[in-house]
């Protein structure tokens, strides 16, 4: 099921607490308008009802579809930096509740779920995109590294990060978007013939695609920060 509790939160804006109906869980199987909403980038939004101004609250919360396969531990974004330990508690979040540590009912769900850690709202919402595309998502960051090697310097001064869009036709469309934003800076498109090209040569890519598998944390961040 979806949890919600309600929370008072303070505007950015004018520092009013806001009363706020704060996820906690979400059941993308039973809520589709849920899952719409995290597209659609209205999900967790609302505006101050002092001074009108909206605002997004940061994600920490779990997500599951179990017809896609999916398990997610969302977390803010600004907690990416600790994304070893993050790695971590959503692992032992996936064992408790699917994995080793959950009753027999719940670990044959679990067997039908890859774990995911995720940090802020747009890293969330590309794995979304990522299940309708029907795309690998280990292949897809060893894509985003093939990106970063070709360029003569990271975009915004290298606090940014590179999330897929989409796809247009037989291109891959990706974006940069400053670290914790969801403003999106520069487009980049790519053949999506290049993620067969990846996996048809397994040999140039295998100790990089090692490092991506290592953990729940699939994002080539992980080899970017160390």
């Amino acid at each position: 099921m979806s949890i919600f509790r309600t929370t008072q939160v303070g505007c950015p804006s004018c520092q009013t607490a806001v009363s706020f109906e704060l996820v906690h869980s979400v059941n993308a199987g039973r809520r589709a308008d849920l899952r719409a909403a995290i597209l659609d980038r209205s999900f967790q939004k609302q505006k101050c009802p002092a001074c009108g101004f909206a605002f997004r609250v940061e994600p920490e919360f779990t997500y599951m579809d179990l017809g896609r396969g999916q398990f997610l531990a969302v977390w803010p974004a600004a907690n990416v930096a600790q994304w070893q330990e993050h790695e971590k508690r959503s692992q032992q979040a996936f064992d408790t509740a699917f994995g080793s540590a959950a009753p027999p009912e719940a670990k044959a769900i679990g067997k039908k779920l890859s774990t995911r850690a995720v940090f802020g709202w747009t890293g969330l919402r590309e794995k979304l995109i990522v299940a309708d595309a029907g795309i690998d998502d280990h292949t897809l960051e060893l894509a985003k590294i093939g990106v970063i090697r070709n360029l003569d310097e990271a975009p915004m001064g290298g606090g940014s990060e590179l999330r897929f869009l989409g796809l247009e036709g037989e291109s891959l469309v990706m974006g940069w978007f400053r670290v914790g934003s969801e403003d999106l800076n520069e487009v980049v498109r790519l053949p999506k013939a290049i993620l067969a090209e990846i996996d048809s040569t397994p040999a140039a890519w295998e100790a990089l695609r090692q490092d991506i598998n290592a953990g729940p944390f699939v994002d080539y961040r992980r080899l970017v920060m160390g």
